[in-house]
């Protein structure tokens, strides 16, 4: 029997020329493999740059102050340093040095666009700029784009912090007052005079029952019944009445007063109040340019039982200016100019309402005062038919 035939020779030709045609394409495989390398860096750092410009746009757009108006040296150290985290990480350095540092980190840069000589205020622009170089590993790659290659990060955002009528503003709208009536104030165990004061002192328009000339003033109050109903420390309306419950005051035989309580009543409550007791004696400061202030401490303690011709002298200081009524500014990109006013002034706002030129009754694109969030009342706002000025 014959063995069939095999072709020893084909085989070995066959793997050796195999060989040689990975051998030829092994160096394009590398190549091919550099090439995804690079351009996967270029991708990352063009991303994190664009990302570090993003974030020092933002902090610049909440933050103005820092730049045009009571910055200082270390609130703009503290900006760079906050850009500065994200650049440390970055496959890419800057085009003034080896690494990044504080001083590498350009300002922003603030335009106007609300017609005024101040490029701070909400609604104007904040432009940050960011530019490095990038080494690449490939020669062939740095011949064909350069070597280093040079790429820009722009990011533009509108200012939303600063100051409105001397209320401060950031990027979360700033919380309402706590109370824009009148907080009811603990009256139990003054006299009745004292309480009349303290009410009227919390705001309180309302009728304070008994009246002055009742025969209760001296007396103590016992407890306190407003309407509506309330407890101490609620927010009423400041038309809401009292009635108090009360009865002679204890310890103090005549011709003796007990001394009322005068704190946070304003100086001229106070005085008022402190006549009204029944005392006669002198009472500092008299009647001037301090009636207004609030009164912080007396002389003569309250509680004690002491003759009329007792003197009283009180410190005070100027009384706490209570914040601006706030309003929601409404959101009016996509509204009409002309249907613009409606719903500004329906929220509240007593400001003026002012569109620039335009071509016709355009179709809102920008507003000063940002849509959704809270202002003083008293706010204006410009609008116009261009969306990034």
């Amino acid at each position: 029997m014959k063995l069939p035939f095999r072709h020893h020779g084909t085989e070995a030709r066959t793997r050796g020329q195999a060989m040689v045609e990975f051998a030829l394409i092994l160096p394009v495989l590398i190549l091919l493999l550099v090439l995804a390398v690079d351009f996967g860096r270029v991708f990352f750092g063009w991303v994190a740059l664009n990302n570090a410009a993003r974030i020092a746009a933002n902090s610049a757009a909440s933050n103005p102050d820092t730049w045009g108006g009571t910055g200082t040296v270390a609130d703009k150290n503290a900006y760079r340093n906050e850009v500065l985290r994200d650049l440390q990480s970055i496959n890419c350095a800057p085009t003034s040095g080896a690494t990044w540092t504080a001083a590498s980190i350009p300002d922003p840069v603030f335009t106007s666009i609300t017609g005024t000589a101040n490029a701070y205020e909400l609604g104007d622009r904040v432009t940050v700029n960011l530019t490095c170089r990038f080494s690449f590993v490939t020669p062939i790659v740095g011949a064909i784009l350069g070597n280093p290659f040079i790429f820009h990060a722009e990011s533009d955002f509108a200012v939303r912090g600063g100051m409105i009528n001397g209320v401060a503003v950031g990027s979360a709208p700033p919380p309402p007052p706590s109370c824009v009536d009148a907080v009811v104030p603990n009256m139990v165990g003054l006299s009745v005079s004292s309480a009349r004061g303290a009410w009227t002192t919390a705001g309180f328009t309302g009728s304070f029952t008994p009246a002055t000339g009742a025969g209760k003033d001296a007396e103590t109050v016992t407890a306190q019944n407003t309407s509506p109903s309330s407890s101490v420390g609620d927010c009423i309306p400041k038309t809401a009445t009292v009635i108090m419950t009360s009865s002679a005051a204890s310890g103090c035989t005549a011709p003796n007063i007990s001394v009322p309580n005068l704190l946070a009543m304003t100086v001229a409550t106070a005085r008022s109040t402190w006549t009204g007791a029944g005392f006669t004696g002198t009472f500092t400061p008299s009647a001037g340019s301090s009636d207004a202030d609030q009164v912080t401490g007396q002389s003569a303690v309250s509680g004690t039982c002491q003759p009329p011709s007792t003197t009283m002298t009180v410190t005070h200081s100027a009384a706490a200016t209570p914040p601006p009524a706030t309003c929601t500014m409404p959101q009016l990109v996509g509204v009409k100019q002309n249907s613009g006013q409606a719903p500004f002034n329906g929220a509240g706002f007593t400001g003026s309402y002012t569109a620039q030129a335009g071509s016709g009754n355009y179709t809102i694109q920008y507003q000063s005062l940002i849509g959704g969030q809270t202002y003083p009342c008293t706010s204006s706002v410009t609008v116009g038919p261009v969306a990034t000025p």
